[in-house]
């Protein structure tokens, strides 16, 4: 992997655990009552952003496992999580 293809995978690295950290400080903000319940419903609310955690944890696991893992690799899995790699990063350049 050269430099510039570490530097995207730690870039959305970095991003998705910042992801994961902010969704788990409003899920924890919403249990303990720092932010207002949706509707009134605090159980619905903290349903709801347990559920956004779940999917940030989600997605750094998915970009780890069929993307990080295949990169540098020889045959279409090494180009095509390369291209991914590049689309992902795509947003934030």
């Amino acid at each position: 992997m050269d430099d510039s293809t570490q530097a995207m995978v730690d870039f959305l690295r970095d991003k998705y655990r910042d992801r994961i950290h902010t969704t788990e400080s409003i899920h924890s903000a919403v249990v303990t009552g720092r932010i207002p319940a949706l509707d009134g419903d605090r159980r619905k609310h903290a349903g709801f952003t347990l559920q956004s955690v779940h999917e940030a944890q989600s997605m750094l696991e998915l970009f780890e496992t069929t993307i990080v893992a295949h990169l540098g690799t020889a045959g279409p899995m090494g180009a095509i999580a390369e291209q991914q790699l590049r689309i992902l990063s795509r947003p934030f350049l």
